[in-house]
């Protein structure tokens, strides 16, 4: 499994876990099919997601390419659909309450896993 751990200039005590999914099938599943306690994903080159099909709401944050988190979007509802133009990643997790990315946050990576490097 890929995974990518970031921080942020806010919050750089913070070591945050992704699974990266960057490939068209991975992408398109996302969060499908896993339960409210699965892992938050990464989602590489995306500006856009659905949660057609979900069984429960999910945070989401759209990041621009210099690790801006441009919108935050949380308990987006099953059936839905969120973009933002200007993303070039998503980030994905089922919702919770506590913290979360926060819009205007910049994220920078602390570590990739060797996995994540070839996707």
């Amino acid at each position: 499994m890929a995974t990518v751990r970031l921080a942020s200039d806010e919050r750089p005590e913070t070591v945050l876990e992704f699974r990266v999914l960057g490939s068209w099938r991975e992408k398109i599943r996302g969060l499908l099919g896993t339960s409210p306690d699965a892992s938050p994903v990464m989602l590489t080159r995306c500006a856009s997601i659905h949660t057609f099909g979900m069984a429960y709401p999910i945070d989401v944050a759209f990041v621009g390419e210099l690790g801006e988190v441009l919108e935050v979007r949380r308990g987006l509802c099953p059936r839905a659909f969120a973009s933002h133009a200007a993303a070039c990643c998503v980030m994905e997790r089922p919702s919770r309450e506590g913290p979360w990315l926060e819009e205007g946050e910049h994220l920078w990576i602390v570590s990739i896993s060797a996995d994540a490097l070839a996707a």
